[in-house]
């Protein structure tokens, strides 16, 4: 199988290692992607540090919020690159969280049909998560990420001193990836991480440190075979089918992380319903997202009707075999315990049954009393295959 490793580098107040190790590339130019925020706040400074002290650099900056994360974005962007001179020895710098990254990663996979890549992720989720990713991808009208392709970065350097201005929902929203990754994929981390999160945001660096450094180590566990996540890397997904789709119907306005986190609700008593789980596992669900400081409900902002219309739209669709009124979803029968149709970590799920449990999700939240989703007798037959 082809290498897919790449550096992570991880430190605290670390800006000079991060110039050094970009010198280390001697590109003809440096492209830094950044919002408009992220411009302001980090952007310019590392820009002209790197333009004195690794070589001649350009910031491209994009508008914030992932309603701008599209085509059109990273074609006006590889306009600008390649009017300042962008050629195959350039390089992008990726200046951002996870929106950024993924728009300055389609774009190196673009230019030239593909130019190297580096993370400097300045938020919880990207640090965690999306920089450690080969899929680069955008939204279409339809749904998220849904146009893209896999390109490699070739290094990822991450200061956690960049986190200390974001905002608290940035930070809760990362935390709803880490509590994924525990649900999913390391359980080993449930009890430090229960007693770890705070629904205040405020987290040290030290702990910041641990739980980025433990959810790498999840990720790798289920990716180190199946770099496009395919396979057994499809359990990253877990909470995103729901999740996408809460972030997508409020136009960005809940973050990724916390529609993430809601979804795992949803999900959590979906599996409930087919008769895979019990309700302990929807509560510690609940429980942790609370802890985390995400309302396990969809907000009162979001009209559960979009959310139901773009669950139509899940990027899993295809990886099993189509089936009239399901949709995929990753399942758990308990923490680190995921269900399989054969070898795939996906359940076909009846959509009747998802709308069902999204619009007690908008109403109370998920689980709450376990009353008018009723026994789940009628959905039972739709179960894992295995």
């Amino acid at each position: 199988m082809e290498d897919a490793s790449f550096p992570y580098r991880l430190g605290t107040d670390c800006s000079e290692d991060v110039v050094g190790r970009l010198a280390a590339y001697k590109a003809s130019r440096y492209l830094v992607v950044a919002d408009t925020t992220v411009a302001e706040l980090y952007g310019i400074g590392l820009t002209a540090r790197i333009d004195q002290e690794a070589g001649p650099a350009r910031l491209l900056v994009h508008e914030v919020g992932e309603v701008n994360k599209g085509l059109a974005t990273v074609g006006a962007l590889a306009e600008q690159a390649l009017e300042h001179g962008a050629d195959r020895r350039s390089v992008v710098v990726a200046l951002g969280g996870g929106v950024t990254g993924n728009i300055a990663g389609l774009l190196a996979a673009l230019l030239f049909r593909g130019i190297r890549l580096v993370h400097v992720p300045t938020t919880v989720v990207a640090m965690l998560d999306s920089v450690l990713s080969l899929k680069q991808a955008v939204n279409a009208t339809f749904g998220k990420n849904l146009v893209g392709t896999f390109h490699q970065p070739i290094e990822v350097l991450a200061d956690t001193a960049m986190l200390r201005t974001l905002p608290e929902r940035e930070i809760r929203s990362g935390m709803g990836e880490v509590v994924k990754n525990a649900l999913a994929i390391r359980p080993s981390m449930l009890g430090r991480l229960g007693a770890a999160l705070r629904p205040d945001a405020r987290y040290d660096d030290e702990t910041l440190r641990w739980i980025i450094a433990e959810s790498l180590a999840a990720k790798a566990d289920v990716t180190r075979d199946d770099k496009h996540e395919r396979r057994a890397g499809l359990v990253l997904e877990y909470g995103h089918t729901v999740g996408h789709a809460i972030e997508h119907a409020s136009h960005g306005q809940v973050a990724h992380g916390s529609g993430v986190a809601v979804g795992m609700t949803i999900a959590a008593e979906v599996s409930r319903l087919m008769g895979h789980t019990d309700g302990a596992l929807v509560a510690l669900h609940r429980e942790l997202v609370t802890a985390a400081g995400v309302e396990p409900a969809i907000p009162a902002s979001v009209d559960p009707a979009r959310v139901k219309n773009w669950l139509t739209y899940d990027n899993k669709r295809g990886y099993l075999e189509h089936r009239a009124g399901h949709t995929p979803m990753v399942l758990l029968s308990a923490p680190g315990e995921v269900l399989h149709t054969g070898a795939m970590p996906l359940v076909p799920v009846p959509l009747a049954l998802l709308d069902e449990v999204v619009d007690g999700a908008a109403a109370r939240g998920p689980g709450a009393d376990h009353g008018p989703a009723g026994d789940g007798a009628a959905y039972a037959a739709a179960g894992p295959l295995r």
